[in-house]
Protein backbone atom coordinates (compact mmCIF):
# COMPACT_ATOMS: atom_id res chain seq x y z
CA UNK A 1 0.00 0.00 0.00
CA UNK A 2 2.72 2.39 -0.86
CA UNK A 3 1.43 4.06 -4.28
CA UNK A 4 0.09 7.13 -5.15
CA UNK A 5 1.48 11.21 -4.47
CA UNK A 6 1.73 11.47 -1.35
CA UNK A 7 3.72 8.05 -0.49
CA UNK A 8 6.40 9.23 -3.22
CA UNK A 9 6.68 11.76 -0.77
CA UNK A 10 7.41 9.36 2.07
CA UNK A 11 9.60 7.11 -0.24
CA UNK A 12 11.70 9.93 -0.66
CA UNK A 13 12.19 10.93 2.54
CA UNK A 14 12.61 7.10 4.24
CA UNK A 15 15.78 7.26 1.50
CA UNK A 16 17.35 9.95 3.70
CA UNK A 17 16.61 8.58 6.76
CA UNK A 18 19.82 7.47 8.16
CA UNK A 19 18.30 7.25 11.69
CA UNK A 20 15.65 5.05 10.65
CA UNK A 21 17.46 2.68 8.10
CA UNK A 22 20.24 2.40 11.13
CA UNK A 23 17.69 1.19 13.23
CA UNK A 24 16.13 -1.56 10.91
CA UNK A 25 12.86 0.38 11.12
CA UNK A 26 10.43 -1.07 7.83
CA UNK A 27 7.14 0.94 6.88
CA UNK A 28 5.04 -1.57 6.28
CA UNK A 29 1.87 0.68 5.55
CA UNK A 30 0.99 4.28 4.44
CA UNK A 31 -2.09 5.81 3.71
CA UNK A 32 -3.61 9.26 3.62
CA UNK A 33 -3.06 10.42 7.11
CA UNK A 34 -1.91 6.73 8.31
CA UNK A 35 1.01 4.33 8.72
CA UNK A 36 2.32 1.20 10.27
CA UNK A 37 6.05 0.67 10.77
CA UNK A 38 7.89 -1.87 12.62
CA UNK A 39 11.44 -3.08 14.18
CA UNK A 40 13.54 -5.74 15.87
CA UNK A 41 13.93 -4.51 19.59
CA UNK A 42 17.12 -6.33 20.01
CA UNK A 43 18.90 -6.76 23.51
CA UNK A 44 20.87 -3.51 22.90
CA UNK A 45 17.52 -1.60 23.06
CA UNK A 46 16.48 -3.25 26.29
CA UNK A 47 16.56 -0.99 29.35
CA UNK A 48 17.70 -1.85 32.63
CA UNK A 49 13.78 -3.26 33.39
CA UNK A 50 14.06 -6.16 30.71
CA UNK A 51 11.71 -4.03 28.28
CA UNK A 52 12.56 -1.75 25.38
CA UNK A 53 13.86 1.57 26.01
CA UNK A 54 11.47 4.05 25.97
CA UNK A 55 13.85 6.06 23.48
CA UNK A 56 13.73 3.78 20.97
CA UNK A 57 10.40 2.76 21.10
CA UNK A 58 9.27 6.52 20.83
CA UNK A 59 12.00 6.83 17.46
CA UNK A 60 9.71 4.28 16.11
CA UNK A 61 6.56 6.40 16.78
CA UNK A 62 8.41 9.33 15.48
CA UNK A 63 9.16 7.80 12.22
CA UNK A 64 5.73 6.23 11.64
CA UNK A 65 4.25 9.43 12.76
CA UNK A 66 6.06 11.35 10.23
CA UNK A 67 5.44 9.07 7.20
CA UNK A 68 1.54 9.54 8.06
CA UNK A 69 2.03 13.15 8.32
CA UNK A 70 3.63 13.45 4.84
CA UNK A 71 1.21 10.82 3.09
CA UNK A 72 -0.89 13.85 2.25
CA UNK A 73 1.91 15.16 -0.38
CA UNK A 74 3.31 18.41 0.33
CA UNK A 75 6.48 18.30 3.26
CA UNK A 76 4.98 18.39 6.97
CA UNK A 77 6.59 18.54 10.03
CA UNK A 78 5.66 17.79 13.70
CA UNK A 79 4.69 20.24 15.98
CA UNK A 80 3.98 18.03 19.20
CA UNK A 81 3.79 14.43 19.84
CA UNK A 82 2.69 12.44 23.03
CA UNK A 83 3.16 8.44 22.97
CA UNK A 84 1.97 5.64 25.55
CA UNK A 85 4.17 2.92 25.59
CA UNK A 86 3.76 -0.08 26.73
CA UNK A 87 6.33 -3.00 27.15
CA UNK A 88 8.39 -4.64 24.50
CA UNK A 89 10.71 -7.45 24.89
CA UNK A 90 13.12 -8.51 22.52
CA UNK A 91 11.61 -8.94 19.23
CA UNK A 92 9.60 -7.13 17.22
CA UNK A 93 7.55 -3.64 17.47
CA UNK A 94 4.85 -2.19 15.53
CA UNK A 95 3.66 1.49 15.37
CA UNK A 96 0.42 2.91 13.72
CA UNK A 97 0.63 6.62 14.75
CA UNK A 98 -1.99 9.16 13.07
CA UNK A 99 -2.50 12.71 13.14
CA UNK A 100 -4.92 14.77 15.00
CA UNK A 101 -5.42 17.05 12.53
CA UNK A 102 -4.30 18.11 9.26
CA UNK A 103 -2.93 21.99 8.67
Amino acid sequence: MLEGTGNDAVRRMLADDRASAGLGIELVEVTAGRAAARMTITSAMVNGHGIAHGGFVFTLADTAFACACNSYGPVAVAAGADITFSSHRPGKAMCSPRPRRKG
